[in-house]
């Protein structure tokens, strides 16, 4: 190989030395060929015959003289044998889910129904049960009813048997994910059950920027969902056909399930309650016991992975077992035998999920390997495992999850064994020199040893960290919106303790199993590191620039870091730059591919120029309206639904996300009702705010979410303008504010409750009038219709989300809207609510209907309504 000239040799040699990897890449790009054109099986095994044909006619005619050419397509037509099984293999999973027939007779519109159906994975119980449940029902968190809600809530994925409809039970096909609000870990996979809900098919998003749930529930071959409002409208009637006639797999299924509900209780009854979440996260991988807070500082801290059990849980109860082994002096035969026990154990417990069974499909090969005394190349193990969950899971390969798993696997095997050591001539004469290195730190003095190992220790955990998160960066990026450069510095610190509350949370449940009266020790010790976890977690995401939330970068920018990625390992190792060295490079390159992609995630959505734009955001009951008077500017009017008791701002984020917005120029709040200001502080984490528009009074009122937003004020430093009728705000640019009037409430408040004193916005354009309401109700309605009426012709979102118990005729006759836009949940849903706001004329739109709906008011007067669920932009 000449110096400085790029070759080939390199590429040459890789299919040698990694067969399966590019078997495992060419098997990806078969999914996703069809995951992209979905055709049928048929087409690809037609694919795959022509193929198989031109490969045997190539092999009948292979000569001992063969050209490199005719071996280049003989490869070629064997790789593509490969793309199209595989593409068939995902069409046939595509088609059996297609297949089924609850999809016919379902609509997203909730009914009740009877369901009979089995029992097809283990149960997990999740939190927030109380907020889904306020939010379903419309009810005030604060009431009675909340009160008598379970904490958690079931979650059941069953097999369907039938439906009622009408008044027979009619037989059905299909998977529905079952939402009880109560606990039934009683019940196992093959268990005949009845349940009594209300069902729907899967709804698509109904905010711009949202995550599609039919993606996610097909991966999970789910078809509808359900829901059931207590534990006792699930009974159980018996199992499939009777016990005696499951079959092995439902036996080892039910059997594995049991173990996972005995580890669990064990994790409960040991641990401190306030860590049980974490324990149950870290050592079972069942995470749906953690609160949205913690959820969200993992995020944000880069942490998320060391509590979702992977293969990096299994390495380090693996390596604990080798130790032990070692510690006995234990035969390779025993030893062997014991880590294969010990990881069919842990992958019994965790529910042999994705990620692990990932995993102890890579170490099997090892270990296999090493007992044949086979050589064997950590990436052919890892591409074996993903060969094998893309032939059993092929759609699962498409969730961020697993792609995250096996980018961070390789990541580290790269990083470990970079392709420049194993495979360029020089590879023996840098191990020679490593090791007169090692000779040389072990003539030093013995502190000055402590410390070159521990610095190299640490060096090298620091690299490992770095490499991981720069190579998951674009992934996070687009599917989280968070950028967070501490979690290379806080994985770090984390590691050592999380592999000791790994190993003490594992020794729980065995003692828990065994020596039940002892398992108080490592259950206490594990809850102890947890707790230190826990406590540097929470300062991480407390320091400023640790993270950063951003417009996601465009999909095709993400794939071209990877697709580049790719291109630069392959000729990396024989392209020499004489000029510019290399690492340099490499660094110029991921801050120039980051610079691009920040520039395209921050660049405002395009708006006309003269145009207003209002984006009602479908939040359920409350209300949430983006404003956008140009291209560069952003406002709100009110943030906030119903049963948002972790003040999140999900929804309203994710559609200010789509318009790549990082910063909202003010937020109008009407009144001091939570469902139209909880989300402010869930925003204020995101989003720079540069000021809040309040009502008189509006900060003087008691309640908790009242108190939160004050705390959100104090510490993010927004300013607070309080305004009245006939008011204006001051602002660098008054041709926006000039546009907007504020009608009420008076000065001095009206006698009534916060709905009587809302703040009334009308904002006007050439043409037209868009008015904003809020919650109006009289008194207060008596006192705005006495005020100058606004022109007719324009848009009114309904006041208190389209009510019944508003006076909708006094105002639709003083505002004449053209169209009236209601912000509302399941009752605005209701029939009498169009009538009533529709008797004027005028047209109806409901948020919970049509999805967010869409203003635009141009300077020229044209008027363009537009719904998300039917026009998505």
């Amino acid at each position: 190989m000449r110096q400085g000239r790029l070759t080939t040799r390199h590429l040459a040699e890789f299919p040698s030395r990694q067969p399966l990897t590019i078997v495992a890449m060419v098997a990806l790009v078969g999914l996703a060929l069809d995951h992209q054109l979905a055709q049928s099986i048929s087409v690809w095994m037609v694919a795959t015959a022509v193929t198989t044909l031109a490969w045997l006619l190539m092999c009948w005619r292979t000569s001992k003289n063969e050209s490199p050419r005719h071996q280049l397509l003989r490869t070629a037509c064997w790789l593509g044998i490969v793309c199209f099984v595989f593409a068939a293999r995902h069409a046939s999973d595509e088609a059996r889910y297609r297949g089924a027939t609850i999809d016919d007779v379902l609509t997203t519109a909730e009914e009740p129904t009877v369901m009979v159906a089995i029992v097809d994975e283990p149960v997990r119980l999740q939190r927030d049960a109380l907020e889904n449940a306020i939010a379903r029902v419309g009810v005030n968190a604060n009431s009675d009813t909340s009160g008598n809600l379970p904490p958690f809530q079931t979650r059941l994925i069953v097999r369907t048997e039938s439906l009622r409809r009408g008044t027979e039970q009619v037989p059905f096909t299909g998977r529905v994910m079952v939402m009880v609000d109560g606990e039934r870990e009683d019940l196992l996979p093959g268990d005949r059950v009845k349940l009594y809900g209300r069902i729907q098919a899967i709804p698509p998003p109904t905010n711009p920027g949202e995550r599609d749930p039919r993606v996610a529930a097909r991966r999970q071959n789910v078809h509808a969902r359900m829901r059931v409002d207590s534990a006792g409208q699930v009974e159980r009637i018996g199992a499939e056909g009777g016990a005696s006639s499951f079959s092995l797999v439902t036996r080892l299924e039910r059997w594995m399930a049991e173990r996972a509900a005995s580890a669990r209780q064990t994790i409960l009854h040991q641990v401190d309650s306030s860590q049980r979440g974490l324990a149950l996260a870290l050592t079972l991988g069942q995470r749906d016991g953690l609160d949205r807070t913690t959820n969200e500082r993992l995020l944000v801290t880069g942490t998320a992975h060391l509590l979702s059990v992977s293969g990096l849980h299994l390495g380090i109860v693996v390596l604990l077992a080798a130790a032990v082994a070692g510690l006995l002096r234990l035969p390779t035969g025993a030893s062997v035998t014991l880590i294969v026990v010990v990881m069919l154990f842990y992958v019994t417990i965790t529910g042999a999920r994705p990620p692990v069974t990932r995993a102890a499909i890579l170490l099997s090969t090892v270990i296999l390997a090493r007992l044949l005394a086979r050589p064997h190349h950590p990436l052919n193990s890892l591409s074996l495992a993903a060969i094998l969950l893309m032939w059993w899971m092929p759609s699962e390969i498409f969730g961020i999850g697993v792609q995250l798993s096996f980018l961070a696997v390789a990541t580290l095997l790269m990083c470990g064994q970079p392709f420049a050591k194993a495979l360029t001539p020089a590879a023996e004469t840098i191990r020679v020199e490593e090791r007169f290195d090692e000779l040389a730190r072990d003539s030093h003095a013995r502190w000055r040893r402590v410390l070159l190992v521990t610095g190299a220790y640490v060096g090298r955990v620091l690299w490992y960290s770095g490499a991981v998160t720069i190579m998951a960066l674009p992934l996070v990026w687009s599917q989280f919106h968070v950028v967070s450069p501490v979690s290379v510095i806080i994985n770090v610190l984390l590691s050592p303790l999380m592999a000791l509350a790994l190993s003490a949370g594992v020794a729980t449940v065995l003692a828990g199993w065994w020596l039940p009266s002892l398992a108080w020790l490592p259950g206490q010790l594990c809850g102890q590191l947890l707790s230190i976890m826990q406590e540097m977690i929470d300062t991480a995401a407390w320091i400023p620039g640790g993270h950063v939330w951003l417009p996601s970068p465009p999909t095709a920018w993400v794939l071209a870091f990877y697709v580049g990625l790719l291109i630069w390992t392959a000729i990396r190792p024989s392209l020499s730059l004489r000029m510019i060295p290399r690492r340099i490079t490499e660094t110029g390159l991921l801050i120039g591919w980051i610079g691009v992609a920040y520039a395209l995630a921050t660049n405002p959505a395009a708006l006309p120029s003269g145009t207003l734009e209002a984006t009602f955001v479908d939040v359920g009951h409350g209300t949430a309206t983006i404003l956008r008077p140009n291209q560069d500017e952003t406002w709100l009017y009110d943030c906030g639904w119903m049963g948002n008791a972790n003040a999140t701002s999900r929804g309203i984020e994710d559609a200010l996300w789509e318009l790549g917005v990082t910063h909202v120029d003010g937020i109008f709040l009407s009144h001091a009702d939570a469902d139209h200001f909880n989300a402010l502080p869930g925003l204020a984490n995101r989003f720079s705010i540069g000021c809040v528009v309040v009502p008189p009074e509006f900060l003087n009122g008691e309640g908790y979410a009242l108190e939160q937003v004050r705390q959100t004020i104090r510490r993010h430093k927004i300013s607070v303008h309080t305004v009245c009728r006939g008011q204006r705000l001051s602002h660098p640019d008054p041709s926006w504010l000039d546009q907007i009037e504020v009608l009420h409430p008076p000065e001095k408040r009206v006698d009534g409750n916060d709905n009587a004193n809302s703040m009334v916005l009308k904002i006007r354009t050439p043409d037209r009038d868009l008015l904003l309401p809020g919650d109006l109700e009289p008194p207060g309605t008596a006192v705005l219709t006495n005020t100058p009426r606004p022109r007719p012709g324009g848009v009114m979102m309904a006041p208190h989300h389209g009510s019944l118990r508003m006076d909708a005729e006094a105002v639709l006759r003083w505002a004449r809207p053209l169209e009236t836009v209601v912000s509302g949940g399941r009752r605005a849903a209701q029939p009498e609510v169009t009538e009533m706001l529709s008797a004027a004329g005028g047209g109806v739109h409901v948020t919970s209907l049509e999805g967010a709906i869409r203003v635009r008011m141009s300077i020229d007067g044209d008027l363009q309504i537009q719904a998300f669920s039917t026009q998505p932009w």
